[in-house]
């Protein structure tokens, strides 16, 4: 029989519907449940495409005995982190005060009042390295729970003080300085994986947030040696099994060190931050392999993970009939019975391109990879460059057919504003850099769908769309990646919608997030529901840390809108968190990458005029990181005051380069704005 999770929106919740365990949602009924009855509340985060959350669902929570012992003794609560950050970042770093690790499903226990006790993540059902079972530890839980009591509280106690420090207010704010982004550079090239690439040991993660740092300060002072690792992280990640080379985008991350093996889920946000970079990484080479590996991942998400109404859901399973991986690897002879038709020498020419053989590389089965470059082995069978490319391209099209076949990982729909506005920002930047037109096609409706759903006309925006409906009031990082995006929708395009409605959230985050006290902001507004303590989210973690994009939402429309408040305010956040961002910048990237253009910022360029296109393409071939463009009809058409000079009474096209909006006299060529 159902449980309560059934009538949940939540596809993680629903996963967990048939458990014997009488499960609640995170709710007033379950918490006033735990304190009528003086039971310890058990609390499990997790997400729909976690595997270890599914394995531990079908190990632990499908189980009678566990169930039994729960049901018995504790209020068990499910939450799905994606939905509520807020509670997964509460007791995440509850969790990694308690065991010193963190990660998912995770699992913890709380007072009736809701203060963490004890926790960690994945429990096995039976004892094992290091690991006590499951059911060991509800035992022990109970009897200290009866037994000891004060035991309980005193070390509820001590963990609720801990989560109450506030690290921001022991931060000490210090002017911008060049040295910091120098030192910031030399901690992350410190940690740099010279053999395979990456910025860790295995297991290895995209970090596209600081790969992209690399790549601009490299860019930004004509220094070549800070974007060679960049580019070799990004090329390592092209050619290994990280990237799903059949069809299209990234997995979570490499389980070894040559990012050979992935951990199979897909996410938005990772697929998102590396278009970003891929942009990024062209702007300092333009090679053709940055492209096609842009449009490669956008056409899976597109194909396999957009709504009808054009948001991008949360992600894809890494599991598909019970096992993880099973939808992407192939063995030879599944290669070459997809492959019938083509000719021998080429089923032979693609299998050695992908490494795909009889004995496998991966548990006897096949992840496609590149080891060898594809010009090599087209001499090796004779053929030109261009015609190895095309039969792989082919091949992986048939491949892919055959593929659709099989059952697929289950699908995570939730759409998140947050990971959609990061989406929206690479579809901006992918237009400007790359050229075919369909790149601001698809910002384009994307841009609609988030303003016109996601955000309510109240001036509202809510977190989650799923089953055609909104829920969850947002966050910080909502607020702030939808502000962001909305300005990069606003140049490229010329429309002054969408810079206005970027001015609306930046008042909106300004009002509901900041704190003046402390030059910083609260994670939740004031109208979310209070826990234990109110967040700060100033970490990055796969997605950019909430303050830095707050950071980066308020300087971008600033800067657009000549808005001395919200620059002065983010100038002033950010000088608080840079001295600790040169230190830790695996931590910090996205703030690092703002910090770039707030130090280095060169000028804004205002096209006015009829015709833009006699300037845009000369300002493409001169990219910048630093660099701000405004283009418009008609100048006063766009609702902000600084522009309402930038007037063309002869109906020319003008283009004004300015430093904070004091400009140079106009150039009416694309001769003249070069000289």
């Amino acid at each position: 029989m159902p449980n309560r999770l059934a009538q949940s929106g939540s596809p993680y919740l629903r996963q967990h519907a048939e458990n014997p365990v009488d499960w609640y949602p995170w709710g007033e009924e379950a918490l006033e449940k735990a304190r009528q009855e003086n039971k310890m509340i058990f609390l499990s985060v997790g997400y729909a495409s976690c595997h270890w959350c599914h394995v531990m669902e079908r190990e632990s929570f499908q189980d009678q005995e566990t169930a039994a012992l729960l049901n018995a003794h504790f209020v068990s609560v499910k939450v799905d982190r994606e939905e509520r950050p807020d509670i997964d970042a509460l007791y995440m770093e509850a969790v990694q005060a308690i065991s010193g690790q963190g990660g998912w499903p995770l699992n913890i226990f709380l007072t009736p009042d809701t203060l963490p006790v004890f926790g960690g993540t994945y429990f096995p059902p039976t004892s094992h390295s290091g690991r006590p079972s499951f059911r060991k530890v509800l035992r022990r839980m109970i009897e200290l729970y009866e037994q000891e009591p004060e035991t309980i509280f005193k070390r509820a106690d001590e963990i609720r003080t801990a989560l109450q420090e506030d690290l921001l207010r022991h931060l000490e704010a210090d002017s911008l300085q060049e040295a910091y982004f120098e030192e910031a550079a030399a901690n992350l090239l410190e940690q740099y994986d010279e053999v395979d690439g990456g910025f860790s040991g295995a297991p290895k993660f995209p970090m596209a947030m600081s790969i992209s740092f690399l790549l601009r300060y490299s860019h930004i002072l004509g220094q070549k040696a800070p974007a060679k690792p960049a580019h070799h992280s990004l090329r390592a990640m092209l050619n290994g099994g990280i990237c799903d080379h059949i069809g299209g985008g990234f997995h979570r991350y490499s389980t070894d060190n040559r990012w050979h093996v992935p951990h199979f889920e897909k996410m938005l946000y990772d697929n998102a931050l590396l278009i970003n970079s891929l942009c990024d990484a062209h702007v300092l080479e333009a090679a053709p392999e940055y492209e096609i590996a842009a449009e490669e991942t956008f056409r899976f998400l597109r194909y396999q993970m957009c709504h009808p109404e054009g948001g991008f859901y949360a992600a894809l399973d890494a599991d598909s009939d019970g096992e993880e991986g099973l939808y992407y690897v192939w063995s030879l002879a599944e290669t070459y019975e997809a492959l019938t038709g083509f000719p021998q020498h080429e089923i032979r020419f693609f299998c050695d391109v992908y490494n795909i053989s009889a004995n496998g590389n991966w548990e006897g089965t096949n992840i496609p990879h590149v080891t060898t470059p594809v010009a090599d082995y087209a001499r090796l069978y004779g053929y030109a460059l261009a015609e190895a490319q095309n039969i792989l391209y082919r091949c992986r099209e048939v491949m892919l057919s055959a593929r659709h076949k099989r059952e697929r990982p289950g699908l995570d729909d939730k759409i998140i504003t947050a990971w959609n506005a990061m989406l929206l920002t690479a579809l901006c930047k992918a237009a400007r850099r790359f050229s075919s037109p369909k790149w601001e096609l698809y910002a384009r409706q994307l841009g609609r769908f988030l303003t016109t759903t996601m955000l309510q006309p109240d001036g509202r925006l809510y977190r989650v769309y799923i089953s055609d409906d909104v829920s969850q009031p947002g966050f910080l990082d909502d607020y702030a990646l939808l502000a962001e995006a909305l300005t990069h929708l606003f140049e490229l395009t010329g429309e002054p919608r969408w810079l206005q409605l970027a001015d609306t959230l930046c008042e909106g985050l300004m009002q509901l997030f900041y704190d003046s006290k402390v030059q910083g902001f609260y994670y939740t507004a004031a109208h979310h529901e209070r826990l234990l303590s109110r967040q700060r989210d100033i970490f990055d973690n796969a997605t950019p840390s909430g303050s830095a994009a707050a950071i980066t939402a308020l300087w971008r429309c600033g800067k657009l809108t000549a808005n001395t408040r919200f620059t002065q305010t983010a100038t002033a956040a950010m000088r608080k968190l840079l001295p600790t961002a040169a230190k830790h910048p695996a931590s910090f990237s996205y703030l690092l990458c703002s910090a770039l253009q707030f130090y280095y910022h060169s000028e804004e360029v205002v096209i006015s005029g009829p015709a833009p296109e006699t300037f845009i393409p000369h300002y493409h071939q001169h990219p910048s990181f630093t660099r701000l463009l405004i283009t418009t009809p008609k100048a006063d058409a766009i609702p902000f005051p600084q522009f309402e000079t930038k007037t063309n009474p002869e109906g020319k096209t003008l283009c004004y380069v300015c430093r904070n909006f004091s400009c140079e006299k106009p150039a009416v060529s694309a001769d003249q704005l070069s000289r």
